[in-house]
């Protein structure tokens, strides 16, 4: 927000002091500021007992800017004001603030300001959206865990904390677990029973869980903290053997070399620096989404041509990403058009200078990329559906065909087994036949020619040996 359009400059000695009418040096002014005036005694004097307005001294009325902790400068402000601060910074946040005074409505009972015209979520008002979230969390909380709430709120406090990255799932989960026990009656943990979890399995699509590999996971870690915590005297009702079931692995769905061209068709036809960069170094680095959006400019190294990324990602684990001409190219262009004064060190931002998140990211591509977005006709031509996962997997596949070393590949994605990695590679069905033919033509050549080789048994090994000594 420009300040400049609401305060007002004065010279030195283009005002004078209300009282004895002294010249006021150079300064400024703004709605809301104290009256100016010499700063003499007499003068002070006159000007607290005039009754025009309200005078506070030196440290006596603290800043009412949000999150400030200085005080008002010494001096007369307007009896009527609705707030006072000590800049034109902290008047114009608490300002824009509100002068309506509310409650919080997410249990804590602290006050704050808000604006006349601000609407109540479900006929509460909140101070943040951290009240908010947190008002959330304890709401599902009570609706779906029952007597097991206090419970559970020590688990997702305490160990779940420190043993996952993310709450949501976890609570999600949980809370249809006992949302379900509560349903079947059940009042102890030690009423629990592999019968009662394969029940829950059946019930668990009815509740909106699609899938139930992970929540059983999530189940079963809760009642190893719940037997090693002396919550439960029996041992985990979660049997791997009975409740887990096999995920079937699709094949790696990498874009074709025609679907490539097309992308950066529509990407410099429709696109922008931004979009178009981070399309590059998906697919030339095979960065996720998540860590696309956490790069920051000193991540960047353009001599090496490689992009460090940083934790928390989804392995845990720093490495470094190579990058090739496509990303320097569009690097160069996004750097142009990039807000230097946005505020933040995050390489992409979006069109408010802050940085760009993962949501904001895939729907822009949806928006660009698709024919159709949010249900409604987007572009003549685009494809069908979007994810810019395909571009990691892309990565991946072309430098499998290329013949890239395993561990190369492993290192550029950062995934930590050759298992997950081949998750992702899909070597071109050509390449894949005109290697088999070659393997076969050289096996049937050797045949011919009698030189084929057989591993000795350690007998045949133990007999040669006596035979050559």
């Amino acid at each position: 927000m420009s300040y400049e359009k609401m305060m007002e400059h004065y010279g030195c000695g283009e005002r004078r002091c209300p009282i004895c009418l002294t010249p006021l040096p150079a300064h400024d002014t703004w709605p809301g500021a104290r009256y100016r005036f010499c700063g003499d005694a007499a003068c002070a004097a006159r000007i607290k007992t005039d009754g025009k307005g309200i005078y506070f001294a030196s440290n006596e009325h603290k800043c009412d800017g949000p999150n400030c902790e200085s005080f008002v400068p010494e001096g007369r402000y307007a009896r009527n004001a609705t707030h006072y601060a000590c800049c034109i910074e902290c008047w114009i946040k608490r300002r824009t603030k509100g002068t309506r005074p509310l409650i919080c409505g997410c249990g804590c009972g602290e006050g704050f300001f808000g604006k006349a015209q601000r609407r109540p979520i479900g006929g509460l008002y909140f101070k943040s959206s951290r009240h908010y979230r947190d008002y959330l969390h304890n709401k599902f909380l009570t609706e779906n865990t029952g007597s097991f709430r206090d419970l559970v709120v020590e688990y997702l406090e305490g160990f779940a904390v420190f043993h996952y990255r993310e709450q949501q799932t976890v609570r999600k989960a949980l809370g249809a677990f006992f949302r379900f026990l509560t349903e079947q009656g059940v009042k102890s943990l030690d009423s629990v029973t592999p019968k009662l979890v394969t029940k829950f399995l059946a019930w668990a699509p009815s509740a909106g869980q699609a899938s139930t590999n992970e929540p059983i996971s999530y189940i079963s870690t809760f009642f190893k903290w719940a037997i090693a915590e002396g919550h439960r005297k029996g041992g985990n009702p979660v049997v791997s053997f009975i409740h887990r079931k096999r995920i079937p692995k699709r094949l790696p769905r990498p874009l074709s070399p025609e679907e490539v061209t097309f992308l950066w068709k529509l990407l410099v036809e429709r696109g922008n620096p931004r979009l178009r960069l981070a399309a590059a170094v998906a697919l030339e680095s095979g960065l996720r989404i998540s860590e696309l959006c956490r790069l920051r400019i000193q991540d960047i190294d353009l001599l090496r041509r490689r992009l460090f990324v940083r934790l928390p990602n989804k392995a845990n684990v720093e490495r470094w990403s190579f990058f090739s001409d496509r990303t320097a190219k569009y690097y160069d262009e996004w750097m142009i058009e990039r807000d230097a004064q946005c505020g933040q060190d995050h390489l992409l931002h979006n069109t408010l200078g802050n940085r760009c998140t993962q949501q904001v990211l895939r729907e822009e591509f949806k928006r660009v990329l698709c024919k159709t977005y949010r249900g409604r006709k987007a572009n003549l031509t685009g494809f069908d559906t979007w994810s810019i996962h395909r571009l990691r997997h892309t990565m991946a596949s072309n430098l499998v065909t290329a013949g890239a070393d395993a561990g190369l590949v492993m290192s550029q994605g950062g995934w930590s087994s050759y298992e997950a990695m081949c998750g992702y590679s899909r070597v071109d069905p050509e390449s894949a036949h005109r290697a088999y033919d070659e393997a076969m033509a050289a096996s049937r050549e050797q045949k011919n020619s009698g030189q084929s080789e057989r591993t000795l048994t350690l007998d045949e090994y133990l007999d040669h040996a006596k035979k050559t000594a």
